[in-house]
């Protein structure tokens, strides 16, 4: 139970930080069954009011795979996906052994229509590349950004159209976790999701289309491989930073960055030396990886569920899924 100094504070940072902080204790010191439990006991604030971010267009790709689709796929098209102006699934073929479930789960969720995406992780590059492509090709004039996930990253779609209400679209610039190593200037983390402006996505384009620009269709690690390919007409990677200098971006989970539980590679990598505790996370943080989908639910349960949402522009929620998966 958190002491009235302790409850004080993390009301003042804010709803994310406080509602997360909250994943954190039932963490570390409660099972799966106590969640509800745990709720019972906090009460959580809104923090900062949207900056209009309204009139920003998003066009969120989340990467997933067959196997996942039932699971990472469907809970966080239930919670965070619908946030974005409109969002694809992207996987490769199903294949003959598709189940059920998975035909299910199919005919609910906005599918991408690629073909010949190579299954497995060695070939996440040709599948990034092939989203992008796809984005250009059909929605380069109706949205400012494009946002690439993974199937287990979590997107607060409202704090990501609030900073990018400060950018500028016809900029060519890229937003994420950023490292600071293998490619000029950097690159960003895949996993806590990165976005590209407008005339990046154009860039991109003509990157692929231009043979002296020795793009990789596939192969390599995707992060690296994406930003690579950038480089060669100019893309460059944006700051992702509050005004305290906290991270916007996380490429791990809530409770690791807070407790600060970092691997060597991220202490190693990282353009800004990591910080746990309050420090880990902006009030106005945009997203965190490897998210398990009962995580997706919680976190969407915390962030729409336990607070009014009569302050906030209703043009930004879409609450057509709000179903809950029971916890075991």
């Amino acid at each position: 139970m958190l002491s009235s100094r302790e409850y004080r504070r993390s009301i003042s940072i804010g709803l994310v930080v406080t509602s997360l902080t909250l994943i954190t204790f039932v963490y570390v010191g409660s099972s799966t069954n106590n969640y509800y439990t745990v709720l019972q006991n906090f009460q959580f604030s809104r923090g900062k009011n949207l900056s209009d971010p309204s009139s920003v267009r998003v066009l969120c790709l989340i990467l997933t795979s067959p196997k996942y689709i039932h699971t990472r796929a469907k809970a966080v098209h239930e919670t965070w996906a619908p946030q974005c102006d409109r969002h694809f699934f992207i996987t490769e073929y199903f294949g003959n052994n598709i189940t059920s479930k998975q035909i299910n789960v199919t005919e609910q969720i906005p599918i991408a229509p690629i073909k010949n995406i190579t299954a497995g992780y060695d070939h996440l590059t040709q599948k990034s590349t092939l989203a992008f492509l796809f984005a250009y090709e059909n929605y380069l004039n109706d949205f400012d950004w494009f946002v690439k996930a993974d199937d287990d990253t979590y997107v607060i779609v409202e704090h990501l159209k609030t900073f990018l209400n400060e950018q500028n679209p016809s900029e060519p610039v890229t937003f994420g976790y950023n490292f600071k190593i293998h490619v000029p200037k950097g690159y960003h983390s895949g996993g806590a999701s990165y976005v590209l402006s407008r005339e990046s996505l154009q860039r991109f384009y003509e990157a692929h289309k231009d043979p002296t620009s020795n793009c990789r269709k596939d192969g390599g690690s995707e992060d690296v491989e994406i930003a690579n390919c950038l480089r060669t007409k100019g893309v460059y990677p944006g700051k992702s930073l509050d005004k305290q200098n906290r991270e916007l971006f996380h490429p791990l989970s809530f409770t690791d960055h807070f407790r600060g539980l970092f691997p060597d590679w991220l202490e190693t990598y990282a353009e800004n030396p990591p910080q746990n505790n309050y420090n880990c996370c902006s009030d106005q943080t945009i997203s965190f990886h490897y998210v398990r989908p009962e995580e997706q639910y919680l976190m969407y349960f915390l962030l729409y569920k336990t607070r009014s949402t009569s302050h906030i522009d209703p043009k930004l929620i879409k609450t057509s899924h709000s179903s809950m998966i029971p916890v075991n």
